[in-house]
C-alpha cells in the first residue's frame, strides 16, 4: 500500500476535504482520531507542517461512505462496532474503499462471498444473516477499475451539475471535470479574477453550464453535515 498514492499521497487539509465532501470540519476531523480496529474511521497522514495536505485519496472515500452511513442513522457507536468488523472481516483496514461494503438502510453490510456477482450479505454489526435489499445507490459516486480492489476516483456530489471527480493520477489529485480534466480550482481563479462564464468555457473548452455549474457549487453558502 505504501507505494500507491492513493494511500501514501497527502492531497488535501481537513478545511479543504471537509469543503469538497460537504461534512462539517469537526466531524472530519473526529473521524481522523476515532479508533476502529486496526485504524481511525479516516486515514491522515503525518502533514510535514501544520498547515500542510494530511488526507490521502483514500481518505476521502472513506469519508464519503461514512456520511452516507451517518445519513442512514447509525449511531457514532454503532459506525465505529460496524467499521471495526468489517475491517476485521476483510482482513483490511481500508475496506470501506472498496466493493465489499453496503448498506440495507439499517445496518452496515459487507459481501462474504469473494465475487461481487452473486454477493451474500450479513450485518456487520453482529453477523447476522441479512435478507432485505441491500441499498447501494451512494455507490454511484465511488468508481473503480480492474483490477484494483479500492477505489480508483470518487465522485463529488457538492458539485450539484458538474460531473466533477476526484483522482490521484490526474492534476495530482485535485478535483476536475471528468470529461476534460480541466482543474476546478483553475475555473474559479478565473471567475475570482473577474471572468464571465462564457469566456472561462471558451478558454478551457468546456460547457458554459459546467463552468456556471462549478461556481454555484463552490460559493454557495456550505451547510455541511
Amino acid at each position: 500500500m505504501d507505494r500507491d498514492i492513493r494511500f501514501s499521497v497527502p492531497l488535501f487539509t481537513i478545511d479543504e476535504a471537509a469543503r469538497h465532501l460537504g461534512l462539517a470540519r469537526s466531524t472530519l476531523q473526529d473521524w481522523t482520531r476515532r479508533e476502529a480496529g486496526p485504524a481511525p474511521l479516516v486515514h491522515r497522514l503525518q502533514p510535514e507542517s501544520p498547515r500542510a495536505a494530511s488526507l490521502p485519496f483514500v481518505a476521502m472515500v472513506e469519508a464519503h461512505m461514512l456520511r452516507g452511513f451517518r445519513e442512514l442513522g447509525l449511531t457514532p457507536g454503532e459506525l465505529r462496532k460496524s467499521v471495526s468488523r468489517i475491517r476485521r472481516i476483510a482482513d483490511d483496514e481500508y475496506a470501506l474503499a472498496t466493493r465489499r461494503v453496503a448498506t440495507d438502510g439499517v445496518n452496515l453490510l459487507i459481501d462474504m462471498e469473494s465475487s461481487f456477482e452473486n454477493p451474500r450479505w450479513e450485518r456487520a454489526r453482529d453477523g447476522q444473516g441479512v435478507i432485505s435489499e441491500v441499498i447501494e445507490s451512494y455507490l454511484k459516486f465511488v468508481h473503480w477499475e480492474p483490477p484494483h480492489v479500492h477505489a480508483t476516483s470518487l465522485t463529488l456530489r457538492t458539485y450539484h451539475g458538474a460531473d466533477v471527480i476526484i483522482d490521484p493520477r490526474f492534476a495530482f489529485g485535485q478535483p476536475v471535470l471528468a470529461r476534460d480534466k480541466v482543474r476546478i480550482g483553475d475555473i474559479l481563479d478565473a471567475f475570482w479574477a473577474g471572468e464571465g462564464y462564457q469566456r472561462i468555457a471558451a478558454e478551457f473548452g468546456v460547457k458554459p453550464g459546467e463552468v456556471e455549474a462549478v461556481i454555484r457549487s463552490a460559493t454557495r453558502p456550505r451547510r455541511a453535515a
